[in-house]
Parts: structure tokens; sequence; C-alpha cells
């Protein structure tokens, strides 16, 4: 099928590409945050500690991260259907390993192969969205597909919870296995690509070696920029806790705090991508009708998570339910309009002949976060140590704290990134 700029909004296929591609994603998510819900299981089936659970959780961000320059590269080069499909396939591998893992080593190993087969997919899919559909319905579509993303992260609380209750959760997670495999077979027997042209505008097709030659002098341009590192920066910081906690520490926290057993916690769990998918939207709304400034909006973001934190690291060992359920609510919005405004915010100051480049080098920042905070985090726990078998609220004081620190840290970064943008602009 020809490829042109405007893609046939009749052409019935491209919905089928949208339905696979916002499939996928949804589990993409659900990897990203299912060990928090699971983490009393893990805890007692391999006999270990919060640093070595730490550990294992972070390499699905590792291996996320260091990968996608990668696949960015091959999403252009074997396109979006094949980069989706075969990584899936890894993640399936991931998904039976987690499951059969006889110690927390084979865990962690699972753990990897699922964060780079689900690495392979958020990356390819834009790009398959930007193929099918129109520029003007590109920024909703991209919505959407955040928002499948996110349906996964609720499935990943307390639906999880109750069937690693009844199916125990090696089972749950081969069962996963499955349904993603019917997907990559999908994905690969059923989504098309769209051809796209190969020729310049002068008529003629850019060689291998002048192709590479601009590539590598646009990435050393955007690296070299302190304002690429700024969003990074920030990235790392303020996405790093909220999938922190969200991912691995927030079941564990509200079972303490609360008294609660796993499946009772994991439903205010479910709380926090709830807040996420209300908030990234109407955050973005604020940001265009009333702040007029993206910078103002994510500044003041910043100050209300800050308050979250500092209230948990002051006073989250007597929450009760009430206060729980506001807080993680707004944890959840704060961070989804984080995100939303963060994304907006790259796409206004970026040149639009390196948006994607610069997209691409800075999305590994969001999970490269977590991958290191998940094991410092549960070294900080393991100075406590378990009372009868769990990590006590109070224990949970410090982890706040840091959180608290980087919070004031990227506040700080936004106010210089807001300056810095000033001076451009003058």
């Amino acid at each position: 099928m020809p490829y042109n700029k405007t893609p046939q909004s009749g052409n019935p296929h491209r919905w089928v590409v949208f339905g696979v591609m916002c499939s996928v994603y949804f589990f993409v998510y659900f990897h990203r945050v299912s060990t928090s819900v699971i983490a009393p299981d893990l805890l007692a089936a391999f006999q270990t500690h919060a640093t070595a659970l730490g550990l294992m959780s972070s390499m699905y961000f590792y291996l996320y991260a260091i990968e996608q320059p990668l696949v960015g590269h091959l999403s252009d080069a074997l396109g979006p259907r094949r980069v989706v499909g075969l990584w899936s396939l890894v993640a399936v591998l991931g998904c039976v390993l987690f499951g059969l893992s006889p110690t927390i080593a084979w865990a962690a190993v699972g753990r990897g192969f699922i964060g780079f087969g689900v690495g392979g997919v958020y990356v390819p899919a834009m790009k398959a969205l930007a193929q099918w559909f129109r520029e003007k319905e590109f920024a909703t579509m991209t919505g959407l597909l955040l928002a499948s993303g996110n349906l996964g992260a609720i499935l990943a609380t307390t639906p999880l919870a109750w069937m690693a209750s009844v199916w125990g959760w090696r089972s749950t997670f081969l069962i996963i296995g499955g349904a993603t495999l019917g997907l990559a077979l999908t994905t690969l027997l059923v989504v098309q690509d769209r051809d796209e042209p190969t020729e310049s505008v002068g008529g003629t097709r850019p060689s291998t070696d002048e192709q590479s030659n601009e590539a590598r002098g646009s990435t050393i341009r955007v690296l070299s920029s302190l304002r690429f590192w700024l969003l990074a920066a920030l990235f790392a910081g303020a996405v790093g806790i909220y999938f922190t906690f969200q991912g691995l520490w927030a079941t564990p926290f509200i079972m303490s705090v609360l008294s609660l057993d796993t499946l009772r916690a994991s439903e205010f769990n479910m709380l926090i991508p709830i807040g996420f998918v209300v908030g990234a939207p109407f955050c973005g709304w604020l940001a265009d009708r009333i702040f007029r400034s993206r910078v103002n909006m994510l500044m003041c973001l910043l100050v209300l998570m800050a308050g979250i934190w500092g209230i948990l690291t002051l006073a989250g060992h007597s929450l009760r339910t009430g206060g729980m359920v506001a807080l993680l609510l707004i944890m959840g919005g704060t961070a989804g309009g984080f995100a939303t405004n963060m994304w907006a915010l790259v796409r206004e100051i970026t040149p639009g002949t390196v948006l994607g480049l610069t997209c691409g080098l800075l999305n590994p920042f969001p999970l490269l976060g977590p991958a290191i905070l998940q094991g410092w985090t549960g070294a900080i726990l393991d100075r406590v140590g378990k009372i009868d078998g769990m990590y006590p609220a109070i224990a949970y004081k410090d982890v706040f704290m840091v959180f608290l620190l980087i919070v004031a840290g990227c506040l700080i970064l936004c106010a210089f990134l807001k300056r810095q943008l000033s001076k451009e602009v003058a």
C-alpha cells in the first residue's frame, strides 16, 4: 500500500493497527507496576529482602531504557510491525522465565527479558500511528494510546491481586505470557506497515554515508544542549519516584499503614493510575487555557508533589482511609499532568527536524529513574528491617524523605529551565 502524508481516513485497517498497538501497550504498563501487588508473595516465595526485590524489579527499567535508541533505529529500518511483534515474543519468554523462576536471580533475568521485550512497543507504536493517522488526529490517538497503558496499570492492582490469590502469581504470569504470545502473532500476521517515501526533496535517495553523518551530527547537537539534560533530569526525577512507589512499594506500604491484606491494599493502589488517567488530560487543558505556559504548570505540579511527599514523610505512618485515598488520587493526577506537559513542552521547544531524535533520546530517562531508585529504596527499607514478615510503616519515612528531596531538586531545575527558555525568547 503506497504511503502518503495524509492517510486516507476511510481506510479501515488503521483501526486494526490502532487496536492491536493499544492492546500490546496495555501490557507495557501492566508489567511496569505489577511487582507492587505481588511483592509480599515474592518476598515469601524467594525468602529474600527488599534490596534484592528492588534490584530484581529494576531490571525491567534498565533493559527498557538502554535499548531505546536501538528500537528507534529499527522502527525505521524494519517497520513498526516487525519490531512490536518480535519484541513481544521476547516479553513472552520473560513472562515464562519469571513464572517458573526458582530463585530471585532467575526472576531478575525474567524481569529483564520482560523489560527488553515491552521496550520495543512505544516508539514503533507511535510511528505506526503517524503512518496511519492524519496529523490533526495524531495527538488524540497518542492520548488514547497512553490511556490504554494506564488501563494496564489498573489491571496490575486489584485484578492482578485477585488472579494471584486464585491461581498463584506464577500461573498468572504464565497466563499473561500466553496472552502476549497471541498479541505478538496477531501483530506479525495481521498488522500492515505503510511504505514511506525514500527519496529526498531533490528526487534522489540520500546515500547511507550521508544519512549516517547527518544522524550523528544531529545526535551530538542534541546531547550537547543544556536544555536536553535539564529535561532528562526532570523526567528521571519526578517520573522516577512515581514509578518507584506505584510499581513496587505502594501496596506493601498501604498494607502496613491500614493493616490490610494484599487484595484490599491493591484496591487503594488502583487509585493511582485512575488519578493519572484523569489528571493527564485535565492538566493539559489547564496549561492550554489557564496557565498559558507549560513550565509554570510544571512548577505548580512539582509544588503539589512536594506537598504529597512532605505529608507522607511527616505523617504517612498515621494516615487513615480518607487521607490515603486523597493522597493516592492526587499523586496519580499530578504524575499524569506532569508527564503530559513535559512531552508537550518537548514538542514546543524542539525544532521539528530533531523532534523525533530528541524524544527517542529522552525516552530512557523516565525509566532510568526508577531503575536506580527501586534498588536504592529497597536498601533503605532493609536498614529498618521487617517486623512479623512486613516492613513497618515507619520504615518508609526515609524513602519518602528521599522522594521529597528529589522533587525539591526538580523544582529548582524547572525554575532554571524557565530562565533558560526566557533568555532564548529574549
